[in-house]
């Protein structure tokens, strides 16, 4: 039986309870929730499923030694000892990125540099050749977490963020984070079981994260580089083997519909959805969202609409306001979500939330607002839906 291994799955803040029941499903055992990320245990093929399979984590990180240092030549030493030879050659690439609280280093880079230093001299006196250190895009990336006295030292398995999923061409000028969007749809609720809507899509992401569920496509589907396939223990016949275990369906009894205001956005979306061979499934059209209306009720309507950071909006507030009335009076019957950094400008939706999440795009702290849509006055409303038979 294969060792059991200790592994971290980085994310951001707020979804990590979402990432743990994630890894779990996929058969990630002792899942611990951490700041930004979540630990757990499991072996080789753990590592190959999370990495495939995980739409909420931004890399999985293989630990590789955890130590106690008293100085800076202890720290050296242990690192040295770290048997680098097992991963990669001389003639590979490198790269060293520390995080430190409360140590004795007084910078990330110090710990860094002095434990790149520590992995090259052991190359050095094994074959006279130290490797060359790529920072942008390095064969192995070894990560440092350094807290008080304590280290552990991991290995980077996937290389590029796992939010780089490979179906995006072209970026849209304020982007939703991929990780992010499929949090959102996690969040929601929303399981395939009617149309999805953007009505304000831009470059896309919403509408294909939502189409990858649906379909079952694996988050990882696109994407031809991880960090682990430049390993030398790299196992190519079991990574085919895992990825052979997707269930991927052929179609869907729903629709997906994108529509935004600006042409520009709106080719940036297609030329996405055409990578990600969605095309058959994501209808896109020009159009006003106050003008969008869902062509089957009850639809699930998901939004990320400008917040005034990186695209300019002259009156935010009537804005917000306007999509809020359109929601009520085009969307009755429908659920609608939407995310934003813009809390003011949230308040003048002027809806009822009927559930709210903090999530972070990026360094921006958003609410994920979720809105319950119907015609007439919501007490009413909420009667009906206590007692649907009355």
């Amino acid at each position: 039986m294969e060792k059991t291994q200790y592994f971290v799955a980085k994310t951001f803040a707020g979804i990590e309870p979402l990432l743990a029941e994630e890894l779990s499903a996929l058969g990630a055992r002792n899942c611990t929730v951490m700041s930004r990320s979540v630990a757990f245990e499991g072996d080789m093929d753990m590592l190959y499923r999370a990495n495939y399979f995980s739409r909420l984590a931004l890399r999985i990180l293989w630990r590789q030694r955890k130590f106690t240092f008293a100085n800076n030549r202890q720290f050296y030493e242990k690192v040295f000892d770290f048997p680098a030879e097992r991963f990669m050659d001389a003639d590979n690439t490198l790269a060293v990125h520390a995080t430190i609280a409360e140590t004795i280093f007084n910078t990330p880079l110090y710990a860094s540099v002095l434990a790149k230093d520590a992995v090259c001299d052991r190359f050095r006196d094994m074959c006279g050749r130290r490797p060359s250190v790529d920072k942008e895009n390095p064969d192995v990336q070894l990560h440092l977490h350094i807290y008080k006295n304590e280290a552990q030292l991991f290995l980077d398995s996937s290389g590029e963020s796992l939010h780089k999923r490979g179906y995006k061409v072209q970026n849209h000028p304020a982007p939703i984070n991929e990780v992010v969007a499929a949090a959102m749809l996690k969040l929601s609720g929303w399981q395939g079981e009617c149309d999805f809507i953007d009505p304000m899509c831009g470059g896309g992401t919403i509408l294909i994260e939502a189409a990858m569920q649906a379909l079952n496509i694996p988050a990882g589907f696109y994407r031809r580089n991880y960090g682990f396939s430049y390993w030398k223990n790299f196992d190519a016949k079991r990574w085919k083997e895992i990825r052979s275990e997707a269930r991927i369906l052929d179609d869907v009894a729903v629709n997906f519909y994108g529509s935004d205001i600006n042409p520009r956005f709106l080719d940036i979306a297609e030329t996405n959805i055409r990578k990600a061979r969605l095309e058959d499934f994501v209808s896109l059209q020009k159009k006003d969202m106050r003008q969008a209306k869902p062509a089957r009720v009850p639809s699930l309507v998901m939004m990320n609409p400008p917040y005034g950071e990186r695209l300019a909006v002259d009156d935010l507030n009537t804005f917000y306001s306007e999509i809020g009335d359109s929601l009520k009076c085009n969307f009755s019957g429908c659920r609608a979500f939407i995310i934003s950094s813009d809390m003011d400008a949230l308040k003048h939706v002027g809806l009822k939330a009927s559930s709210k999440s903090k999530l972070f795009n990026g360094p921006l702290e958003c609410r994920f607002m979720g809105y319950d849509l119907f015609s007439g006055d919501r007490k009413s409303f909420v009667k009906h839906k206590k007692n649907p038979d009355e």
